[in-house]
């Protein structure tokens, strides 16, 4: 594995923007709206190192394609479709072969926002507890 460097960090937020905004299995970056959360310092040494910054991006395991416009200034990056899943997104897809990414997040925010995944989460907890104290004695 290589190590870490400045251009691979700032890649990886790139990344990790692109992978939180989605909706679907794509996103475009616009480096300007991006960089608005950084100070003039760190602004000035992305645009200058923009080049070995795209490098490290495509060389990403989450990034299955990456195209990046230098005249609009966005990265359009395509993720692996497997990557952008929770675990329990995961289970969902896995019952069901035939559901897009959408319906899979769906169905998976329907369950975790539900009235019996948090009594399983309280059970669970409560059973863990037991156990615990049980050791305990």
């Amino acid at each position: 594995m290589d190590k870490l460097n400045i251009n691979k960090l700032i890649a990886n937020d790139i990344i990790n923007y692109g992978m939180d905004k989605t909706t679907g299995t794509n996103y475009i970056v616009e480096l300007d709206e991006f960089l608005n959360d950084y100070d003039e310092e760190t602004k000035d040494y992305i645009k200058t190192h923009i080049k070995d910054i795209t490098d490290e991006i495509e060389k990403n395991e989450n990034v299955a394609d990456l195209y990046f416009d230098d005249k609009r200034n966005e990265f359009d990056m395509v993720f692996y479709y497997g990557n952008l899943l929770s675990d329990l997104e995961r289970k969902v897809a896995s019952k069901e072969e035939n559901l897009d990414f959408e319906e899979i997040r769906d169905i998976a925010n329907d369950i975790e926002d539900s009235k019996e995944y948090d009594e399983l989460i309280d059970n669970k907890i409560e059973e863990y507890s037991l156990w615990v104290d049980i050791e305990r004695i």
